[in-house]
């Protein structure tokens, strides 16, 4: 802005020094606070303003829940247990994502529909996801 308002001459070169000078001085001027020992960087992220993204962690935890049904679908189908439909209910808690049942559409299955099958695919179930406490729910 000064060079803008400067007249020609002999003395522009000296004041567009000078000028040059200052605005380095301005921008270096916050780095000896940086280089002190006793800086302290908790000031600067404290917590309070950084905040996960909600809607990112639904989005992940939905497409996590899709790849996980198609999954279980794939190994069910390989198992002898085919066009099974198989859905998950699920929840975040801590924005961590917590299968809470899993429920299985048989209908279109070609076995014998029996208890024991029902049994069966329940304990696959919870074979494939590595747990005992998930409430798993076959019918059709």
């Amino acid at each position: 802005l000064v060079d803008l308002v400067m007249t020609e001459g002999s003395t522009k070169k000296y004041i567009k020094s000078i000028m040059s000078i200052i605005t380095l001085f301005i921008i270096l001027s916050p780095i000896p606070a940086l280089l002190n020992k006793n800086f302290d960087f908790s000031n600067i992220f404290d917590g309070n303003e950084i905040q996960a993204d909600t809607r990112i962690i639904q989005n992940v935890s939905s497409q996590q829940i899709s790849i996980l049904e198609e999954s279980l679908e794939k190994k069910l189908n390989s198992d002898g247990y085919k066009n099974a439909n198989v859905r998950l209910i699920a929840a975040i808690e801590n924005n961590v994502l917590k299968i809470k049942a899993v429920s299985i559409d048989i209908f279109k299955c070609e076995i014998k529909k029996e208890s024991s099958t029902y049994e069966k695919i329940k304990q696959k179930i919870r074979e494939y996801l590595n747990d005992n406490n998930i409430t798993v729910i076959v019918y059709g």
